[in-house]
């Protein structure tokens, strides 16, 4: 026996067993907690990770991430995540779990320590939060019953200082760009070309003289003609439906210009009649603040998401290519068929649940399917139902996701401003139904959380004006039940929320009833005002709508005559016995 030969190769294998042994897993677990703390931007901690090297394996238990807000709360955790990876795609570079299990998942539970970090910086408030909030201080009620006679037609709007006016002018533009690709992407010639080669085509057919080839040519010509036709009328109704949407964005003026009104009703200490702008200051804070942190970690999550990457299975190399032969079976690089999931809702009296992620994976258009997620739990009168799915297999990544949480006690719940005043709602149960939609960065979604059972108190001591506070609290002190309603849309980094509740309805007519008449009159008076400085922009927004829809209209219409007319002569001409092929002029 050669030592010499063999020595150097053993030492090799020992000091390679000695570093799967002693080493990888120390580094492996530092590397997952730095990588948690720097996505979290708070503490993160393993209590032990195991990894397995003959037969490759992965064990980790006691896992917790710190709320960067709250530092004695956790954001998640789990007790044990453990999978076992299948022998042969290992051999091709590939890992590949047919069952995986996630233990104790929670959210939200206490911890003992802190989970601040000192080198964590504080991240910059959320504009959707700001907004809203800001929009809630504004909601003044001191001098409701006691305003000044012509307090409105002293005060100037500033058509520079409304939101609805710089919207209107923001929306102008882009309704131009909008306008510019949408007529650009309608070619009208390359079909008026694509028949007049048809037309060629039929020319030299009349003169084929076989009977047979001739029937055979004939019928591949319609074929095409017919598919021209049908993509032409195709594109003209996507046109129609880009230019209809780029419109429906005008809508947000109006919504901007209700914010104005109760800007400037703000400013003259009068609180707007208007159920929306309640609404926004009833529940809009506690909403955009959930929003903001879903959108958060809905951007985080689609940051480690796969990408659509055309052509995953060719490779480049720096000489040469690297051919990929098809096998039998074509592996993802990293996939876990199902991942069974075990966890809690909630602290006190927590709901147990259960379910499965199925399809996770780092190469979507390789493994062909959605990830899906399903998760179940039932307890009393409670009940959770969760169900998603993540689809970035094609050109844009897709998710939908719906959930319904119905049974759950409420304790305590507060809606409303400081600055205005406060709605305590305690006892009770509540039931949360949502559903979102993303295509890109684009969202829409929809949801709604119904109160039954409560007790409404009104913190109004801030409202100077006695009918008017007396007014408040009564209109509160009926209700044991509530609506709140939210639609989201816009983008993950910019959402829109529009925001309806019944508690909006009622207050409404409790600040009609308890207003005075010059209140009445000055309300009446600014929102003159807003609208008068608002007119000339929004007339001029409207103009352009009307002038670019009517110039495409008719753009499209003859368009659609010309190409009907040359697939009709076509079509007409292919039927047999027909020698003679209308003359057409473009």
């Amino acid at each position: 026996m050669r030592w010499s030969y063999v020595a150097p190769r053993l030492t090799l294998l020992l000091l390679l067993w000695a570093f799967f042994f002693f080493a990888f897993d120390p580094l492996l677990k530092w590397g997952l907690i730095k990588g948690m703390e720097k996505g979290a931007k708070a503490k993160a901690e393993i209590a032990s990770l195991k990894t397995g090297f003959l037969h490759p394996s992965l064990k980790i238990t006691g896992l917790a991430v710190a709320d960067p807000k709250e530092e004695y709360r956790n954001l998640v955790e789990f007790s044990e995540l453990s999978f076992a990876a299948e022998g042969a795609p290992l051999l091709e570079k590939k890992l590949v779990v047919d069952s995986a299990a996630l233990k104790g998942l929670r959210f939200g539970a206490p911890r003992k320590t802190s989970g601040k970090l000192r080198s964590a910086k504080p991240e910059p408030p959320s504009p959707l939060v700001e907004g809203l909030k800001n929009e809630s201080k504004d909601f003044a009620l001191e001098r409701a019953a006691d305003v000044k006679t012509g307090a409105a037609a002293e005060h100037k709007v500033d058509p520079g200082e409304l939101g609805s006016v710089k919207l209107a002018k923001e929306l102008e533009e882009s309704y131009k760009k909008d306008y510019e690709n949408i007529s650009s992407r309608l070619d009208t010639k390359k079909y008026e070309a694509g028949l007049e080669a048809l037309k060629a085509r039929y020319e030299k057919a009349k003169g084929e003289k076989n009977i047979t080839n001739q029937a055979k040519d004939y019928a591949e010509i319609g074929k095409e003609v017919k598919k021209l036709t049908a993509d032409f009328k195709k594109d003209k109704e996507e046109t129609e439906a880009a230019l209809a949407r780029a419109k429906d964005s005008f809508k947000a003026v109006d919504e901007a210009r209700k914010r104005d009104l109760a800007a400037v009703l703000a400013k003259l200490k009068l609180p707007s009649l208007d159920t929306q702008s309640l609404a926004r200051m009833l529940a809009g804070p506690a909403i955009a603040e959930k929003t903001a942190k879903a959108m958060k970690w809905l951007a985080l999550a689609r940051k480690y998401m796969p990408a659509n990457t055309k052509g995953v299975l060719k490779n480049e190399a720096p000489r040469g290519r690297v051919v990929h032969f098809p096998s039998e079976k074509s592996y993802p690089t990293v996939l876990v068929r199902r991942l069974a999931l075990t966890g809690e809702l909630g602290t006190e009296d927590p709901l147990e649940y259960s379910g499965a992620v199925e399809g996770l994976t780092t190469q979507p258009q390789v493994y062909g399917r959605p990830t899906t997620i399903l998760i179940k739990g039932a307890k009393g009168a409670r009940r959770l139902d969760f169900k998603a799915s993540v689809d970035a297999a094609g050109e844009r990544l897709k998710t939908a996701s719906e959930l319904s949480f119905t049974g759950m006690p409420v304790k305590q719940m507060q809606l409303g401003s400081p600055s205005s005043f406060l709605v305590d709602i305690t006892g009770g149960t509540g039931a949360f139904e949502a559903s979102l939609k993303t295509s890109g960065e684009e969202i829409e979604g929809k949801a709604a959380a119904r109160l039954a059972g409560a007790s409404f108190k009104p913190k109004a001591d801030n409202i100077k004006a006695a009918p008017l506070r007396s007014a408040v609290e009564s209109s509160f002190a009926g209700l044991s039940s509530a609506l709140i309603e939210t639609d989201i849309s816009g983008t993950i980094k910019s959402p829109k929320l529009a925001i309806r509740t019944d508690l909006a309805n009622a207050l409404s007519k409790a600040f009609s009833g308890a207003m005075g008449a010059e209140a009445k009159k000055a309300r009446e008076a600014a929102e003159k005002k807003v609208d008068e400085a608002l007119q000339p922009y929004r007339a001029k927004l409207d103009g352009l709508a009307a002038s670019k829809q009517a110039e495409l209209g008719g753009k499209l219409k003859e368009a659609e005559s010309r190409i009907s007319a040359l697939s009709e002569g076509l079509l007409k001409g292919l039927t047999p016995g027909k020698v003679k092929l209308p003359k057409f002029k473009l």
